[in-house]
C-alpha cells in the first residue's frame, strides 16, 4: 500500500480565520491552477528557492472553511507535478520534510 506524500507543512499561528502553510512546488506554480479548480482563495505570503532546484517553498495563508479543498489541491499537486517531468518531485519532499523535523529535533534539545 503506498503512503501518500506529504509536500505541505502547516504552521503553527494563532488566527481565528486562517490557516498558515507552506508547501514544495515548480518555478512554473503547477499548485495556481489546481487552487483554481478546487476554487480555493489562496494568499501568497512569501516564496524561496534555493540555487541550483527546480522547486520553491511558497508559504501562504488560507480561509479555515478552505482548508479541505486546499489540501485536496495539494494531494493532487504530486501527479501533476510527476505528470509535467518532475520525477524527482517525491524525493525532494522527502528529503524537505526530512530536513524539518531534524531542525525540530535540534530546537528541542537546544
Amino acid at each position: 500500500m503506498p503512503t501518500e506524500l506529504k509536500n505541505y507543512l502547516r504552521l503553527e499561528r494563532f488566527s481565528l480565520c486562517h490557516r498558515f502553510y507552506a508547501f514544495l512546488d515548480s518555478s512554473d506554480y503547477l499548485a495556481d491552477q489546481l487552487f483554481i479548480k478546487h476554487k480555493v482563495r489562496v494568499k501568497f505570503l512569501q516564496e524561496y528557492q534555493k540555487d541550483g532546484f527546480d522547486l520553491r517553498t511558497i508559504f501562504c495563508r488560507i480561509h479555515k472553511r478552505d482548508e479541505g479543498a486546499f489540501l485536496d489541491a495539494l494531494n493532487e499537486l504530486s501527479n501533476k507535478m510527476m505528470l509535467c517531468g518532475h520525477v524527482d518531485y517525491p524525493a525532494q519532499c522527502r528529503a524537505f520534510m526530512e530536513m524539518i523535523d531534524t531542525a525540530r529535533k535540534e530546537g528541542e534539545c537546544a
